[in-house]
């Protein structure tokens, strides 16, 4: 356990701020790892396990990603640079990524699900991996989609393919997928399904949703990543799976 003091915040959207914080000497993690975080001027709130979204090549700081969703969040979106956090970790084997995995990989990512698969992405293209990657990305609103501007800028080569999915149901100006990632989506954009390593991340009834699809795809359950998200009260999110 250690404290970091905050260096920068970063809005991300109109509800989202990355919080960058100072990196110890000798601190190591893999994508896809979280920690136990708390706010050291606040401790009665307690910690939740919050993602690192930066890559481990970034020795200088840790990203961690917030999404304002309830007290302990709207905490966190209200610090200023120069507060501290407390870090307990890394934590977490789930959505684990680094060069050992050989697999191209597809990520279906609901909303904040997105952090960990950020670190892996920018992880990848650090290391020049050769892994592909496919990402289909739930979103409610053209507003919604966090690291917007980032993963446009990665969907540029062979390697990484971004694709956005919004709701639609009242934003006419979108041109992109509507409605909610499904199967006939997912065999669209992901050829040969079985042979990748699948990862999903996002609020529980989207995550089973794809568990059902994948399923019925015939992916193989031992490629299959999962991590769900869920309130468990005052309106907190937190991570399940045994994380």
């Amino acid at each position: 356990m250690f404290t970091a003091k905050i260096t920068k915040i970063i809005q991300e959207t109109h509800d989202v701020k990355t919080f960058r914080l100072e990196r110890p000497d000798g601190f190591d993690f893999i994508s896809g790892q979280f920690a136990l975080v708390s706010i050291v001027s606040k401790k009665e709130l307690g910690t939740r396990p919050l993602t690192f979204s930066s890559s481990p090549t970034e020795k200088k700081h840790l990203d961690i990603t917030v999404k304002e969703l309830g007290i302990f969040t709207k905490a966190m979106s209200d610090l200023f640079v120069g507060d501290s956090l407390s870090i307990d970790g890394p934590r977490g084997e789930t959505l684990n990524f680094d060069e050992h995995v050989k697999d191209d990989i597809v990520y279906l990512v609901g909303g904040s699900g997105i952090t960990p698969f950020m670190s892996a992405l920018r992880y990848a293209i650090a290391k020049g991996l050769p892994n592909r990657f496919i990402l289909l990305f739930g979103n409610r609103t053209q507003n919604d989609r966090i690291f917007e501007k980032e993963l446009r800028q990665m969907d540029v080569g062979e390697n990484i393919t971004v694709v956005d999915v919004i709701s639609c149901a009242d934003d006419p100006s979108w041109t992109g997928e509507c409605g909610h990632i499904d199967r006939a989506m997912i065999e669209k954009y992901v050829p040969d399904p079985k042979s990748r390593l699948w990862y999903v991340c996002g609020p529980p009834s989207m995550v089973n949703a794809m568990q059902m699809i994948l399923g019925e795809i015939g992916i193989e359950p031992e490629k299959i990543k999962i991590d769900k998200w869920q309130l468990p009260g005052k309106g907190e999110l937190k991570k399940s799976g045994g994380n």
